[in-house]
């Protein structure tokens, strides 16, 4: 199902409608409606998101684990010979370097996510997050749900050789800088209202929040474009 012309000019490529769409699109409006009813502060509103990116990771690191063996070594091959090489390439090299280029991941993109999990919790500058609230794990689990699920459908549809492994390395943070972004602006915003008194701030709150569903879905249509290649 493709989306209608209206909306098709707010996206990339040629957008289709597919399951994970529509799950993505409900974790966010689900958390969208948590964050109105609860009348969060921007610091929760932050700390999801913080767990959709790192749940983002932990998916990457899935998917270069997984990636192709056979495909990669035969795109590192033809890269090999290409440059004059020998082409001498044993899928135990392959292997192992999936491996170490997923630890390096891990290693990278969990240390930005410490980094940033301190800003938003211990600095208490967006308000505090209450870890007992069970909508906050609620809003965590269905993104978690929507990615798994994402995953696992979108698998067999991308060719998962160097092109792939390259491309899945550097895409979470093209994904999640502009989200993240968009958030900590709009808390900033959120932030400066409530130090001049101003306590209406949940509109405000959920525009940014909006904001960030559009990216977020703009993202993920990118990432699976429906043309059979990685852009």
């Amino acid at each position: 199902m493709t989306l209608p012309p209206l909306l098709s000019r707010l996206f990339p490529g040629e957008p289709v409608i597919t399951p994970p769409i529509i799950s993505l699109l409900f974790a966010n409006l689900t958390t969208i409606v948590f964050a109105i009813a609860g009348h969060w502060n921007a610091a929760t509103v932050m700390f999801i998101y913080w767990a959709q990116s790192g749940i983002i990771g932990i998916f990457t690191v899935a998917s270069l684990l997984s990636a192709d063996i056979a495909a990669l070594r035969s795109d590192m091959v033809k890269s090999q010979i290409e440059n004059g090489g020998s082409g001498d390439v044993s899928p135990r090299f392959v292997r192992f370097y999936t491996f170490l280029l997923a630890g390096f991941f891990a290693l990278h993109y969990g240390l930005f996510h410490w980094a940033y999990f301190s800003f938003i919790v211990d600095t208490g500058l967006f308000g505090a997050v209450d870890f007992s609230n069970p909508e906050i794990l609620i809003a965590c689990l269905f993104f978690f749900i929507n990615h798994l699920f994402s995953y696992f459908y979108h698998r067999k549809d991308e060719w998962r050789g160097a092109g792939f492994v390259t491309e899945e390395f550097f895409r979470p943070y093209r994904r999640i800088i502009p989200m993240h972004l968009t958030i900590i602006f709009g808390s900033i915003i959120v932030f400066a209202l409530t130090m001049t008194g101003i306590e209406a701030t949940m509109p405000v709150m959920v525009l940014f929040l909006l904001l960030k569903t559009y990216a977020d879905l703009g993202a993920h249509m990118n990432k699976h474009s429906g043309n059979g290649q990685i852009l």
